[in-house]
């Protein structure tokens, strides 16, 4: 058999092994070495990840590949969720971790729990996409706002946010409940994309009033917020990762991605190998893989996610995202400044004002 028609058929098979815990936080899916002998040990490197499996899975096979004897073990949850569990549970920290909740990320690394790595690697991707050589951005995403058209009976595609304003005031009541939001609270990433909007938006203040006025629901993914999109549960889902509404927008044509042309906030997803990683040498290796041409192919080109690489061509790439209608993108930058939203002050602070306008907002967390 073809090693491309195995690694086929253990996708297929390894895809139905993923099952959801009891409390719907993490999934988990594993992925056996390609070269299993009998009495051999196998090697496993272990990755807790806020990234779909499917996104994530063609890097894994690229990986396993190369190293046929390294089986992979993936651990999805959400970012909140990730990070409290490797601060809690030390005994069970991956040798990967993978998140889009940058700040939380660089507490992690700013605090000494990564390990310092000089991947050679690093050569093809902008320099100001790591931090030190600790932790390694390796995506860039676009926050976007999705709207099912059916709402707009006839109207423009509201393009900011503050036609998005408008939209929402012209709509009034139309709209009571059917806002979608991050539970801010529940989810890193979308803390940090609401916190970065009080930085950029003059319409923030704004924007909140009207999500507290219309009763906005909250969610801790994006993919339950397309899902309720779909279902017509709600009609507008903000502050959403851009690669799966995308997605969704080209399976259903009634799903409409915005980038904001006011500005277009960008995220990057990072990687670092925790300072008391089991198999260091394997989590380098696939530190490398992910920053190489190869990796960063794969993602342009079979992840759904844009790579950070400016070099690769891809129907994902950079060069691909910047062709459709955005804004001004502003790439949350990757520094020091991160650590002022893990600030608990400033967080009490956003929390406050967050409640304050959310009194009555149904949080609707399931599928």
């Amino acid at each position: 058999m073809k090693v491309s028609c195995l690694l086929g058929l253990c996708f297929i098979l390894l895809s139905q092994m993923v099952f959801a815990d009891s409390g719907q936080q993490s999934s988990y899916v594993a992925f056996p070495s390609l070269d299993k002998k009998l009495n051999q040990q196998e090697a496993v490197l272990i990755v807790h990840g806020a990234i779909n499996h499917q996104a994530i899975s063609p890097l894994f096979r690229a990986y396993q590949e190369r190293y046929p004897n390294i089986a992979i073990h993936y651990t999805e949850s959400n970012t909140r969720h990730l990070y409290e569990q490797f601060i809690s549970q030390p005994n069970t920290r991956p040798d990967v971790m993978l998140s889009p909740a940058m700040d939380l990320q660089f507490k992690l690394a700013n605090d000494g729990y990564a390990l310092a790595y000089d991947s050679p690697e690093l050569v093809n991707v902008p320099k100001d996409s790591h931090w030190r050589n600790e932790l390694f951005g390796f995506t860039y995403e676009p926050i976007v706002t999705a709207i099912n058209a059916d709402i707009l009976a006839g109207a423009a595609l509201p393009q900011s946010r503050e036609q998005l304003l408008n939209l929402i005031r012209s709509k009034n009541h139309l709209l009571d409940d059917k806002i979608g939001l991050f539970d801010i609270q529940q989810s890193g990433f979308g803390y940090l994309a609401w916190a970065y909007d009080g930085q950029q938006s003059r319409s923030y203040g704004r924007l909140l009033e009207a999500f507290g006025t219309h009763q906005a629901r909250l969610y801790t993914e994006t993919s339950l917020m397309l899902n309720a999109l779909l279902k017509g549960q709600i009609f507008v889902a903000y502050n959403l990762v851009g690669a799966y509404s995308y997605q969704w927008s080209q399976a259903y044509s009634w799903i409409k991605t915005i980038m904001p042309t006011d500005y277009t906030t960008i995220i990057m997803r990072t990687a670092f190998i925790p300072r008391d990683a089991k198999q260091a040498t394997l989590a380098k290796r696939f530190i490398d893989l992910l920053l190489s041409p190869e990796g960063q192919h794969i993602l342009a080109n079979q992840s759904g996610v844009t790579p950070i690489s400016t070099k690769v061509k891809g129907p994902y790439s950079r060069d691909e995202l910047s062709k459709l209608p955005h804004g001004i993108f502003r790439p949350i930058p990757l520094g020091l400044e991160l650590l002022l939203q893990t600030d608990d002050a400033k967080k009490r602070l956003i929390y406050h004002e967050w409640d304050s306008a959310m009194l009555y907002a149904p949080n609707d967390s399931t599928p």
